[in-house]
């Protein structure tokens, strides 16, 4: 038994996995699993692997469980390095990146601070006199009392008492859409910006509250977390006790801040000095001190509400020409928003109306000429002047929650209909799409029934929600792309829909699920009289039950992936084919079997004319025997292998295979090979260096 007892740093817990690693390869005499095959049976990225090995990162601990078993480690042994990592968690500073300034994602950066902003001194007062030794500040009011204003102009006041950054993440409470930003969301925002690797981030809310706690704990950060729904949504976004403070803005009132267990700060109308204050900043103390009656008359208008002032003071602004007593007679016959919406343009007036028809929580640019009509190209820059919208993001533009509901109500039944057609048709023809614009519009194509529309957005989604590591957003999304696939009765879309969120379950380690969408994919191929494809998902289903090391099952997909590719006239695929069943072969055992699909893909690579994937057959092979015991001829692979990718100049082929041939061989011989592959590893910086290194006894 390991005793990880003594475990106490990364690079001690690194060198306890690279011997199991071993023990598990003199288990079942075979060399040790390379990053690549524990890759295969995990879904984790190679380079996370290598990083574990390596010393570099701390594996989860569902990972470090997984990997423990995968090593053929004991249940004690398993908890005994379990209890390792959490030594290593608590006191090894490793296991906790520092934040960025910025967070490394502008989506998470401090807005830049309000325009004007003015009054709000006895609210600052309280702040300042709560944030000390507070983890979390709830400030409340009415809609357009200016809660977000505050916070982010607080924010910007104190975020040099914040060594490890200020964020700012918007969680959409009073989002037109109904769908607030799910915590689990917002946590992988966060975790992302905390240095945490997509192939690292752990699932569900709990795992990922937890690593956040466990990595804010000794972090100075000031979290603005904006436009809350409720204590459900922000509860596990509070940071860990410490440093680090969240100010939470939302429009729950007191009972939301005691449900919190926080103390909060009620955001009431300004006093009237404070308003007079907003109003002066925004149109000149020289124009408000010549009409006073006038600025009174507006002040009562507003209702004493930053939103309304907001509005009204940026059209008087903009319109110097007009008296103030004249816009308080516009203002005492309709609100600041209507008397603001008058003064547009026709086109800035149609743009208005299409933000409150967009689904999303902001929209960029593009969008905007979508909505608007490709002549308008002034028409964002004016109800920008106008403060009805705001570029709270570079490229960004976002409008109030009040604002949209006024502008939703300016759009008729027919018009909207017309809009949400013309974005989803040019969300659509794009090929690849940002998440954050993409879901809602998604949403927005299948309740408008446009399923073609609705599959292609989810089809150019997909990429980037695996790259971002939001599998869970990827697998709901493929969903929608199968309701859309059946919708249509077209079995193409819907295969290719299966097998993409096969792979996306088996990135969060569901693999009965991923299993199920496989078979149903493959199914729909092979019904439509498509063999390669049908071939493919079978070789899919192989690598998966490889993964969970179940191969004589795998093995019977194998062999269906054979029939299909032959059907299709595929030789390649077969030749691949017979690759991954010589290792199921080998692997269960079936020594004769292994060897005849080993030496069928080195025939069919080899007429196909292809020098590097000769020289990957002969590799593979050579594997093939090590597995099943036969030293000598995998020892006469893997110089045939090695030969090829050097001529080839493969460098990185040439180091594997010569770490496989030095595992094979014994002695002098066994340390030069090793040697060779190490320097060629370290001119690559590659991660397998320090799993070679350790054979060596560095």
């Amino acid at each position: 038994m390991v005793d990880p007892s003594g475990v106490a740093t990364l690079d001690e817990l690194a060198g306890l996995l690279r011997d199991l690693r071993r023990r598990q390869a003199r288990r079942v005499h075979s060399s040790p699993l390379t990053f690549g095959e524990l890759a295969a049976r995990t879904g984790w990225p190679h380079a996370a692997i290598g990083a574990y090995f390596a010393g570099r990162a701390l594996p989860p601990a569902e990972r470090l469980d997984a990997l423990l078993r995968l090593l053929g480690a004991s249940p004690a042994e398993c908890g005994a390095v379990a209890a390792a990592r959490s030594r290593i968690a608590e006191h090894n500073g490793a296991a906790a990146p520092a934040f960025a300034a910025s967070f490394g994602l502008d989506e998470l950066s401090l807005p830049a601070g309000p325009a004007g902003f003015a009054g709000r001194a006895g609210a600052i007062a309280r702040l300042d006199r709560l944030l000390p030794g507070a983890r979390a500040v709830v400030v409340g009011g009415a809609p357009g009392a200016g809660k977000t204003a505050l916070a982010v102009h607080y924010g910007h006041r104190v975020a040099d008492r914040f060594p490890d950054g200020a964020v700012f993440v918007s969680l959409r409470g009073s989002d037109p859409s109904g769908q607030p930003l799910p915590a689990v969301e917002a946590l992988r925002m966060l975790l992302a910006a905390l240095g945490v690797a997509p192939a690292d981030m752990p699932m569900g809310v709990a795992a990922r509250a937890g690593m956040y706690r466990s990595l804010t704990a000794r972090r100075g950060v000031l979290l603005v977390l904006d436009d809350a729904a409720g204590p459900a949504q922000v509860r596990p976004l509070l940071p860990a006790a410490g440093d680090s403070v969240a100010l939470v803005t939302g429009r729950g009132g007191p009972a939301f801040a005691a449900r919190l267990d926080e103390p909060a700060l009620w955001l009431a109308a300004l006093d009237r000095t404070e308003a007079r204050a907003v109003l002066a900043g925004r149109i000149g103390a020289e124009r408000t001190a010549a009409e006073p009656a006038a600025v009174d008359r507006i002040i009562t208008a507003c209702g004493r509400l930053p939103m309304a002032l907001s509005v009204a003071s940026a059209r008087a602004a903009l319109h110097p020409e007009l008296s103030l007593g004249a816009a308080a007679d516009a203002l005492e016959d309709s609100s600041a928003f209507a008397w603001s919406y008058g003064l547009l343009s026709p086109p800035a007036r149609r743009l208005f109306r299409g933000f409150g028809a967009h689904p999303g929580a902001d929209l960029t640019a593009a969008d905007a000429a979508v909505l608007g009509g490709p002549s308008d190209v002034d028409a964002l820059a004016e109800l920008a002047r106008a403060q009805l919208v705001v570029e709270h993001r570079p490229g960004r533009y976002a409008m109030h929650a009040l604002l949209r509901e006024h502008a939703a109500g300016r759009t008729s039944d027919a018009e909207r209909a017309e809009l949400h057609d013309r974005l989803v048709a040019h969300y659509a023809g794009l090929a690849t799409l940002a998440a954050a614009p993409a879901l809602p519009v998604l949403a927005l194509a299948m309740q408008r029934g446009r399923y073609r529309e609705a599959w292609r957005i989810a089809d150019a989604v997909d990429g980037p929600l695996d790259a971002a590591g939001r599998w869970d957003d990827r697998i709901a999304v493929q969903e929608t792309a199968i309701r859309a696939a059946e919708r249509l009765g077209d079995p193409a879309m819907l295969a290719r829909a299966q097998r993409a969120q096969s792979a996306a379950y088996l990135r969060t380690g569901q693999h009965e699920a991923a299993l199920r969408r496989l078979r149903e994919a493959a199914d729909c191929f092979h019904a439509q009289g498509e063999p390669a494809a049908a071939a493919r998902c079978r070789q899919d289903l192989a690598a998966v039950l490889e993964s969970i090391a179940r191969f004589p099952e795998a093995i019977v997909h194998d062999e269906l992936a054979l029939a299909l590719f032959r059907r299709a006239g595929d030789r390649a695929g077969r030749a691949a084919s017979h690759a991954q069943a010589a290792w199921h072969y080998a692997q269960a055992g079936r020594g004769a079997e292994a060897v005849a699909h080993g030496e069928a893909a080195l025939e069919l690579r080899a007429g196909l004319g292809d020098p590097h994937e000769q020289a990957v057959a002969q590799a593979h092979l050579g594997r093939v025997h090590a597995v099943l015991g036969d030293y000598e001829r995998a020892v006469a692979h893997y110089r045939e292998a090695l030969e090829r990718f050097t001529a080839l100049g493969d460098r990185l082929d040439e180091a594997e295979t010569a770490t496989r041939l030095g595992d094979a061989l014994e002695g002098a011989p066994s340390i030069g090979l090793w040697r060779r592959a190490l320097a060629i590893y370290e001119r690559l910086d590659h991660p397998a260096a320090a799993t070679v290194a350790a054979r060596l006894g560095f």
